[in-house]
Protein backbone atom coordinates (compact mmCIF):
# COMPACT_ATOMS: atom_id res chain seq x y z
CA UNK A 1 0.00 0.00 0.00
CA UNK A 2 1.49 3.46 -0.57
CA UNK A 3 1.28 6.13 1.79
CA UNK A 4 0.81 9.83 1.54
CA UNK A 5 4.32 10.34 2.36
CA UNK A 6 5.38 7.78 -0.73
CA UNK A 7 6.42 9.25 -4.10
CA UNK A 8 4.77 7.31 -7.02
CA UNK A 9 6.74 7.05 -10.17
CA UNK A 10 5.81 8.94 -13.00
CA UNK A 11 3.94 7.56 -15.93
CA UNK A 12 6.37 6.05 -18.99
CA UNK A 13 5.74 5.91 -22.67
CA UNK A 14 5.83 3.16 -25.27
CA UNK A 15 7.61 5.55 -27.28
CA UNK A 16 10.25 8.23 -26.66
CA UNK A 17 9.58 11.53 -27.33
CA UNK A 18 11.09 12.93 -31.12
CA UNK A 19 10.61 12.71 -34.62
CA UNK A 20 8.46 10.18 -36.30
CA UNK A 21 7.71 8.89 -39.51
CA UNK A 22 3.39 8.42 -39.88
CA UNK A 23 0.70 8.00 -37.01
CA UNK A 24 2.24 6.29 -34.16
CA UNK A 25 0.61 4.62 -31.17
CA UNK A 26 1.38 5.45 -27.87
CA UNK A 27 0.87 3.17 -24.91
CA UNK A 28 1.37 4.63 -21.32
CA UNK A 29 2.55 2.78 -18.07
CA UNK A 30 2.85 2.85 -14.14
CA UNK A 31 4.93 0.33 -12.43
CA UNK A 32 3.12 0.86 -9.13
CA UNK A 33 -0.09 -1.41 -9.02
CA UNK A 34 -3.54 0.43 -7.89
CA UNK A 35 -2.82 3.52 -10.01
CA UNK A 36 -5.03 5.12 -12.62
CA UNK A 37 -3.12 7.21 -15.44
CA UNK A 38 -4.56 10.78 -16.65
CA UNK A 39 -3.33 12.77 -19.58
CA UNK A 40 -3.80 15.76 -21.42
CA UNK A 41 -3.07 16.83 -25.42
CA UNK A 42 -4.17 19.92 -25.32
CA UNK A 43 -0.81 21.62 -23.08
CA UNK A 44 -2.81 21.87 -19.63
CA UNK A 45 -1.46 19.83 -16.76
CA UNK A 46 -3.33 16.64 -15.98
CA UNK A 47 -5.49 16.02 -12.98
CA UNK A 48 -8.35 13.76 -12.09
CA UNK A 49 -10.45 15.55 -14.25
CA UNK A 50 -8.39 14.82 -17.36
CA UNK A 51 -8.61 11.99 -19.96
CA UNK A 52 -8.66 8.85 -18.06
CA UNK A 53 -6.11 6.74 -19.84
CA UNK A 54 -7.56 3.05 -20.90
CA UNK A 55 -6.70 2.57 -24.80
CA UNK A 56 -3.51 3.39 -26.58
CA UNK A 57 -3.21 6.62 -28.28
CA UNK A 58 -2.82 7.50 -31.89
CA UNK A 59 -0.14 10.14 -32.82
CA UNK A 60 -1.41 11.47 -36.28
CA UNK A 61 0.22 14.75 -36.02
CA UNK A 62 2.07 16.61 -34.00
CA UNK A 63 0.71 16.31 -30.43
CA UNK A 64 2.31 16.52 -26.92
CA UNK A 65 1.00 14.59 -23.76
CA UNK A 66 0.93 15.23 -20.30
CA UNK A 67 0.14 12.62 -18.17
CA UNK A 68 0.21 11.35 -14.22
CA UNK A 69 -0.09 8.38 -12.02
CA UNK A 70 -2.58 8.73 -9.12
CA UNK A 71 -2.90 6.08 -6.46
CA UNK A 72 -6.70 5.32 -6.02
CA UNK A 73 -6.52 4.65 -2.47
CA UNK A 74 -4.09 7.25 -1.27
CA UNK A 75 -4.58 9.83 -3.86
CA UNK A 76 -0.72 10.33 -3.46
CA UNK A 77 -0.07 11.62 -6.92
CA UNK A 78 3.14 11.16 -9.06
CA UNK A 79 5.45 13.63 -11.09
CA UNK A 80 4.23 14.91 -14.67
CA UNK A 81 5.57 13.08 -17.76
CA UNK A 82 5.78 14.90 -20.76
CA UNK A 83 5.95 13.46 -24.38
CA UNK A 84 6.23 15.46 -27.29
CA UNK A 85 5.97 13.57 -31.05
CA UNK A 86 6.31 15.12 -34.26
CA UNK A 87 5.38 13.23 -37.31
CA UNK A 88 7.35 13.75 -40.61
CA UNK A 89 5.53 12.95 -44.03
CA UNK A 90 7.22 11.56 -46.97
CA UNK A 91 7.54 14.65 -48.62
CA UNK A 92 8.94 16.21 -45.36
CA UNK A 93 11.63 13.32 -45.99
CA UNK A 94 12.21 13.62 -49.36
CA UNK A 95 13.02 17.08 -49.17
CA UNK A 96 16.26 16.14 -47.01
CA UNK A 97 17.73 13.75 -49.92
CA UNK A 98 19.96 15.65 -52.40
CA UNK A 99 18.76 16.36 -55.84
CA UNK A 100 21.87 15.33 -57.87
CA UNK A 101 22.56 14.13 -62.01
CA UNK A 102 25.29 11.68 -62.84
CA UNK A 103 25.88 11.01 -66.87
CA UNK A 104 21.59 11.67 -67.52
CA UNK A 105 20.57 9.55 -64.62
CA UNK A 106 19.05 11.79 -61.77
CA UNK A 107 19.86 10.58 -58.39
CA UNK A 108 18.56 11.20 -54.98
CA UNK A 109 20.95 10.65 -52.15
CA UNK A 110 20.20 11.11 -48.57
CA UNK A 111 23.33 12.39 -46.43
CA UNK A 112 22.94 10.92 -42.80
CA UNK A 113 22.35 13.72 -40.43
CA UNK A 114 25.82 14.89 -38.56
CA UNK A 115 27.52 13.15 -41.32
CA UNK A 116 31.18 12.26 -39.62
CA UNK A 117 33.55 11.66 -42.75
CA UNK A 118 35.55 9.75 -39.93
CA UNK A 119 33.24 6.86 -39.30
CA UNK A 120 31.62 4.86 -42.18
CA UNK A 121 28.02 4.61 -42.69
CA UNK A 122 25.71 1.62 -44.05
CA UNK A 123 24.38 2.26 -47.52
CA UNK A 124 20.74 1.45 -49.00
CA UNK A 125 20.54 1.23 -52.58
CA UNK A 126 16.69 1.50 -53.66
CA UNK A 127 15.76 0.49 -57.43
CA UNK A 128 12.16 1.61 -57.68
CA UNK A 129 9.47 0.37 -60.53
CA UNK A 130 8.00 0.91 -63.87
CA UNK A 131 5.67 3.93 -62.76
CA UNK A 132 8.33 6.19 -61.29
CA UNK A 133 11.03 6.22 -64.35
CA UNK A 134 11.59 9.44 -65.90
CA UNK A 135 13.25 12.49 -65.28
CA UNK A 136 11.83 14.54 -62.53
CA UNK A 137 13.77 12.76 -59.65
CA UNK A 138 10.83 12.55 -58.03
CA UNK A 139 8.73 9.76 -58.41
CA UNK A 140 10.76 7.71 -56.96
CA UNK A 141 10.72 9.19 -53.53
CA UNK A 142 7.33 10.29 -53.07
CA UNK A 143 5.95 6.55 -54.89
CA UNK A 144 5.91 4.50 -52.01
CA UNK A 145 8.42 4.57 -49.06
CA UNK A 146 10.64 1.74 -50.64
CA UNK A 147 13.35 5.26 -50.92
CA UNK A 148 11.73 6.81 -47.58
CA UNK A 149 11.18 3.98 -45.16
CA UNK A 150 15.29 4.18 -44.63
CA UNK A 151 15.45 7.77 -44.44
CA UNK A 152 12.47 7.74 -41.59
CA UNK A 153 13.84 9.68 -38.31
CA UNK A 154 13.28 6.48 -36.22
CA UNK A 155 15.30 4.26 -38.46
CA UNK A 156 18.35 7.14 -39.22
CA UNK A 157 18.30 6.97 -35.38
CA UNK A 158 19.04 3.41 -34.72
CA UNK A 159 21.01 3.22 -38.11
CA UNK A 160 22.32 6.30 -39.53
CA UNK A 161 22.63 5.80 -43.16
CA UNK A 162 23.16 6.89 -46.68
CA UNK A 163 20.32 5.95 -49.20
CA UNK A 164 20.75 6.30 -52.74
CA UNK A 165 17.71 6.37 -55.04
CA UNK A 166 18.50 6.83 -58.90
CA UNK A 167 15.55 7.45 -61.54
CA UNK A 168 15.69 4.73 -64.77
CA UNK A 169 14.56 6.11 -68.12
CA UNK A 170 10.93 6.28 -69.12
CA UNK A 171 11.45 4.29 -72.14
CA UNK A 172 10.42 0.76 -73.39
CA UNK A 173 13.43 -0.35 -72.45
CA UNK A 174 13.88 1.55 -69.94
CA UNK A 175 14.10 0.56 -65.70
CA UNK A 176 16.23 -1.51 -63.89
CA UNK A 177 15.13 -4.88 -65.39
CA UNK A 178 13.55 -4.62 -68.96
CA UNK A 179 9.98 -5.43 -68.24
CA UNK A 180 8.40 -4.09 -70.91
CA UNK A 181 7.77 -4.73 -74.63
CA UNK A 182 8.32 -2.26 -77.49
CA UNK A 183 4.55 -1.13 -77.52
CA UNK A 184 5.29 -0.29 -73.21
CA UNK A 185 2.99 -3.10 -71.81
CA UNK A 186 4.47 -5.35 -69.15
CA UNK A 187 5.95 -7.97 -70.72
CA UNK A 188 8.40 -9.98 -68.00
CA UNK A 189 10.52 -11.62 -71.54
CA UNK A 190 13.73 -10.07 -71.02
CA UNK A 191 13.42 -9.86 -67.13
CA UNK A 192 16.44 -11.11 -66.25
CA UNK A 193 18.72 -9.08 -68.87
CA UNK A 194 20.89 -6.69 -66.94
CA UNK A 195 19.76 -3.30 -68.78
CA UNK A 196 21.52 -0.42 -69.44
CA UNK A 197 20.11 1.79 -66.45
CA UNK A 198 20.78 -0.84 -64.22
CA UNK A 199 24.69 -0.80 -65.11
CA UNK A 200 24.33 3.12 -64.69
CA UNK A 201 22.39 2.77 -61.17
CA UNK A 202 25.73 0.62 -60.32
CA UNK A 203 27.75 3.79 -61.98
CA UNK A 204 26.41 5.79 -59.76
CA UNK A 205 26.60 3.59 -56.56
CA UNK A 206 30.52 2.94 -57.25
CA UNK A 207 31.27 6.85 -57.14
CA UNK A 208 28.68 7.60 -54.07
CA UNK A 209 31.26 4.75 -52.59
CA UNK A 210 34.11 6.91 -53.09
CA UNK A 211 32.28 10.51 -52.00
CA UNK A 212 31.65 9.63 -48.78
CA UNK A 213 33.05 7.11 -45.99
CA UNK A 214 30.44 4.22 -46.58
CA UNK A 215 30.69 0.49 -44.83
CA UNK A 216 31.92 -1.78 -47.45
CA UNK A 217 30.67 -4.32 -45.45
CA UNK A 218 27.00 -3.08 -44.25
CA UNK A 219 25.71 -2.11 -48.37
CA UNK A 220 21.85 -3.08 -49.45
CA UNK A 221 20.02 -3.19 -52.04
CA UNK A 222 16.16 -3.68 -51.88
CA UNK A 223 13.68 -2.66 -55.18
CA UNK A 224 10.43 -2.97 -56.30
CA UNK A 225 8.49 -4.82 -59.37
CA UNK A 226 11.12 -3.61 -62.12
CA UNK A 227 13.56 -2.97 -59.40
CA UNK A 228 12.40 -6.40 -57.76
CA UNK A 229 14.32 -8.05 -60.94
CA UNK A 230 16.92 -5.22 -61.06
CA UNK A 231 17.48 -6.27 -57.10
CA UNK A 232 18.56 -9.67 -58.52
CA UNK A 233 19.74 -9.19 -61.46
CA UNK A 234 22.93 -6.75 -59.67
CA UNK A 235 23.42 -9.13 -57.06
CA UNK A 236 24.04 -11.62 -59.92
CA UNK A 237 26.25 -9.80 -61.57
CA UNK A 238 27.90 -8.65 -58.20
CA UNK A 239 27.80 -11.04 -55.43
CA UNK A 240 30.50 -9.72 -52.82
CA UNK A 241 29.09 -6.37 -53.61
CA UNK A 242 26.19 -6.20 -51.14
CA UNK A 243 25.83 -7.86 -47.61
CA UNK A 244 22.15 -8.49 -48.09
CA UNK A 245 19.05 -8.05 -50.52
CA UNK A 246 15.10 -7.38 -49.97
CA UNK A 247 13.40 -8.14 -53.71
CA UNK A 248 9.37 -7.40 -53.53
CA UNK A 249 7.22 -7.92 -56.62
CA UNK A 250 10.04 -9.10 -58.68
CA UNK A 251 11.77 -12.13 -59.52
CA UNK A 252 15.36 -13.61 -60.02
CA UNK A 253 16.38 -16.06 -63.07
CA UNK A 254 15.99 -19.61 -61.61
CA UNK A 255 18.97 -20.71 -63.75
CA UNK A 256 21.44 -17.89 -61.76
CA UNK A 257 20.24 -17.39 -58.32
CA UNK A 258 22.25 -20.34 -57.18
CA UNK A 259 25.18 -17.73 -57.60
CA UNK A 260 23.99 -15.47 -54.30
CA UNK A 261 22.62 -18.92 -52.53
CA UNK A 262 24.54 -17.72 -49.56
CA UNK A 263 23.65 -13.82 -50.01
CA UNK A 264 21.15 -12.66 -46.84
CA UNK A 265 17.82 -12.32 -49.04
CA UNK A 266 14.15 -11.53 -47.82
CA UNK A 267 11.83 -11.72 -50.30
CA UNK A 268 8.38 -10.48 -50.86
CA UNK A 269 5.48 -10.58 -53.18
CA UNK A 270 1.59 -11.24 -53.36
CA UNK A 271 0.11 -14.14 -54.22
CA UNK A 272 -2.54 -12.09 -56.12
CA UNK A 273 -0.12 -9.85 -57.72
CA UNK A 274 -1.74 -9.38 -61.07
CA UNK A 275 1.10 -7.60 -63.15
CA UNK A 276 4.00 -9.92 -62.00
CA UNK A 277 3.06 -13.16 -61.33
CA UNK A 278 3.80 -14.57 -57.84
CA UNK A 279 5.55 -17.50 -59.94
CA UNK A 280 8.42 -15.38 -60.83
CA UNK A 281 9.20 -14.97 -56.53
CA UNK A 282 8.66 -18.60 -56.44
CA UNK A 283 10.60 -19.78 -58.70
CA UNK A 284 13.71 -18.02 -57.68
CA UNK A 285 13.18 -18.37 -54.20
CA UNK A 286 12.95 -22.81 -54.88
CA UNK A 287 16.15 -22.75 -56.77
CA UNK A 288 18.05 -21.02 -53.92
CA UNK A 289 16.56 -23.47 -51.48
CA UNK A 290 17.72 -26.22 -53.95
CA UNK A 291 20.99 -24.96 -54.31
CA UNK A 292 21.77 -24.97 -50.67
CA UNK A 293 20.62 -21.14 -49.36
CA UNK A 294 18.30 -20.57 -46.99
CA UNK A 295 16.78 -17.27 -48.21
CA UNK A 296 13.38 -15.80 -45.86
CA UNK A 297 10.36 -15.61 -48.20
CA UNK A 298 6.97 -13.29 -47.26
CA UNK A 299 4.20 -14.41 -49.55
CA UNK A 300 0.92 -12.30 -48.62
CA UNK A 301 -2.37 -14.34 -49.11
CA UNK A 302 -4.74 -13.07 -51.67
CA UNK A 303 -7.36 -12.26 -48.90
CA UNK A 304 -5.08 -9.49 -48.08
CA UNK A 305 -5.73 -8.04 -51.17
CA UNK A 306 -2.44 -6.54 -51.77
CA UNK A 307 -2.48 -7.55 -55.26
CA UNK A 308 0.93 -5.95 -57.04
CA UNK A 309 1.46 -3.45 -53.92
CA UNK A 310 3.04 -5.97 -51.62
CA UNK A 311 5.66 -3.02 -51.35
CA UNK A 312 3.37 -1.54 -48.94
CA UNK A 313 3.12 -3.87 -46.27
CA UNK A 314 6.76 -5.19 -46.81
CA UNK A 315 8.67 -1.72 -46.32
CA UNK A 316 6.38 -1.69 -43.20
CA UNK A 317 7.54 -4.25 -41.62
CA UNK A 318 10.08 -3.29 -38.73
CA UNK A 319 11.56 -7.01 -38.07
CA UNK A 320 12.19 -6.73 -41.97
CA UNK A 321 14.15 -3.21 -41.52
CA UNK A 322 16.06 -4.78 -38.71
CA UNK A 323 17.37 -7.70 -40.33
CA UNK A 324 18.75 -6.03 -43.11
CA UNK A 325 20.91 -3.06 -41.03
CA UNK A 326 22.16 -6.27 -38.83
CA UNK A 327 23.67 -8.45 -42.05
CA UNK A 328 27.29 -7.43 -42.49
CA UNK A 329 29.82 -9.18 -44.94
CA UNK A 330 32.68 -9.20 -42.87
CA UNK A 331 30.53 -11.79 -40.47
CA UNK A 332 29.52 -14.43 -42.93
Amino acid sequence: MVNRKEIIDSPTASLHSGEYYREQVITLKSNISGTQLYYTTDGTLPSKNSIMYGNSIKVKENLTIKAIAIHEESNVQSEVSTFTYKITTRQDIAQRFMDLNYNNMPYRLYVPENYDPSHSYPLVLFLHGGGERGTDNVKQLLANDGAIIWAAPENQKKNPAFILAPQARDQPDGGFAITRNADNIVDPERAFEFSSDLAAAYDILQMVMTQYNINQNRVYSTGLSQGGFGTFNLNIKYPNLFAALVPIAGGGDPEKVHIIKNKPLWAFHAEDDEIIPVSSTRNAIQAIRSAGGTPIYTEYPANLGHNHESWNPAYENQEMIAWMFSQRKDLK
